[in-house]
């Protein structure tokens, strides 16, 4: 199997790792915020101003985390699966990356490869060396951080996401708000969603970080230009930033990280054989966070790592909170595919596409809750691209077209649901196979209510042959 490198070097004067190159079908060097430098850059700039707006310095430590993380993620988003494994899928890596304290990397090398491994599905080994410089937050020292809480919720502009930050706001708990975006599909949802937050509870004061973190492709091959598009590897940097942050906050008691992801979608069964691979994903797998805790654990970062909504439906978690109508009437995003640029099939510009898997689940989840989900009555920028409920899909996605649009994911729901009527004991023990679970019944619990939710649309979206 060929083995892509990627050399991660901060600061003018990393000499780089000094590896022979030769033995890898791949060798790529990201710079960090070394504009003008030749190589491709991963750039921080936006993130560190958000930092510094908020007071906020982060420790050594979860800066070196930082630097593996964006090499991680550089890594994943740009060496293609299909070209560069044996089996069409299974990728292997070698990472060097700068840190602080090589010794304490060194120790936690192993449990790297191992966290990495389970999240993308690929084969990761990590090198350190001594770091020339670090990433620097502020250049002269800041005034002590005034924002008080000790707890940060993962913050992505979904409805997930959202439901969260109302959940703390609720109790009481004031969170710092941290997103991340790799471009502006999202953006102006996350920040629209956040003066939705603001403006429902006035008496809190809520900060929003807006982690803009951007890999610049190396321009070299027709592979490096396109890159890789599963990105099972963005989970570890936005774990990885909001631990940065948490790090950060004023005093010394235990921190609270919040990953708001409903139950359904933190299982995330392959609905069908053909989906074994980049719909499998494990962002908010249980056993994926116990690794991600385990980590902060060892580097001591006094910090938690927690899915409130583990055992809950998007239908519960919507209908159970303090305002469904108002986190409802909220512009989040919650699709796969929010952008086109297709303006003769879809109409150009952001929106929910309607017929990716997220997008039916939110569908299910407003019947769920009893919240009025009309096409027909949504503004024109909120409306669905595709409307389940009135349009004709295709179950060939070659023959679709805009009068009759692909109908893929709608027939890769009803086959998991056919499979589980026809056999009751496959969904235990699928469920079993995406990884250790500390409570398999709820965890099984939790998916065949989600699938009920689910259920209760589908029979009125038509798809034809």
């Amino acid at each position: 199997m060929p083995t892509s490198g990627i050399e991660l070097r901060i600061g003018e004067a990393d000499p780089g790792a000094g590896a022979d190159r030769t033995q890898f079908a791949n060798f790529y060097t990201f710079d960090v915020q070394r504009p003008g430098s030749g190589q491709p850059a991963i750039s921080l700039s936006e993130l560190l101003v958000a930092l510094r707006r908020v007071r906020l310095q982060p420790s050594p430590l979860c800066l070196d985390w930082l630097a593996v993380a964006c090499a991680a993620y550089a890594a994943d988003t740009t060496v293609d699966r299909y070209t560069n494994s044996d089996d069409g899928w299974t990728r292997q890596f070698e990472l060097f990356v700068p840190v602080s304290d090589v010794a304490q990397w060194e120790a936690q090398a192993e449990l790297l490869a191992t966290t990495l491994n389970f999240l993308t599905g690929d084969l990761w080994k990590l090198t350190f060396r001594p770091s020339t410089a670090a990433i620097v937050v502020a250049r002269r020292s800041m005034q002590p951080v005034t924002y008080q809480t000790n707890t940060v919720c993962l913050f992505s502009g979904g409805m997930d996401s959202f439901l969260g930050a109302m959940k703390l706001l609720d109790s009481g708990v004031q969170p710092l708000l941290v997103g991340h975006a790799k471009s502006s599909d999202v953006s102006d949802f996350r920040n629209q969603a956040a003066e939705a937050l603001r403006a429902h509870y006035p008496s809190l004061h809520l900060e929003l970080i807006k982690a803009f973190v951007r890999v610049q492709k190396p321009p070299r091959t027709y592979e490096a230009v396109m890159g890789e598009s599963t990105e099972r590897g963005r989970s570890f940097l936005f774990l990885a930033l909001g631990a940065a942050c948490a790090s950060a906050l004023p005093g010394t008691a235990q921190k609270n990280l919040w990953i708001p992801e409903n139950g359904f979608i933190t299982l995330n069964l392959p609905l069908s054989p053909l989906r074994m691979g980049a719909y499998s994903t494990r962002t908010t797998h249980p056993y994926y966070l116990k690794l991600v805790q385990q980590l902060m654990d060892n580097l001591g970062l006094n910090t938690t790592v927690h899915n409130p909504f583990e055992f809950f439906t998007k239908g519960e978690m919507l209908a159970n909170c303090s305002d469904p109508a108002f986190a409802a009437s909220v512009n989040t995003m919650s699709c796969s595919r929010p952008a086109t640029r297709n303006a003769r099939l879809e109409g150009a510009g952001t929106r929910h596409c309607g017929r990716c898997v997220p997008c039916i689940i939110r569908r299910a989840a407003l019947h769920q809750a009893g919240i009025r989900d009309d096409n027909a009555l949504l503004p024109a920028d909120r409306r669905y691209r595709t409307d389940i409920y009135r349009d004709i899909l295709h179950a060939s996605t070659a023959k679709a077209t805009n009068k009759a649009a692909k109908g893929e994911n709608v027939m890769a729901l009803r086959y998991m649901l056919a499979r589980t009527q026809a056999d009751p004991q496959y969904l235990a023990a699928a469920i079993q196979l995406t990884g250790p679970l500390a409570d398999p019944q709820q965890s099984l619990a939790v998916y065949q209510r989600g699938l009920a939710e689910v259920a209760a649309i589908l029979h009125r979206v038509r798809v034809v042959e």
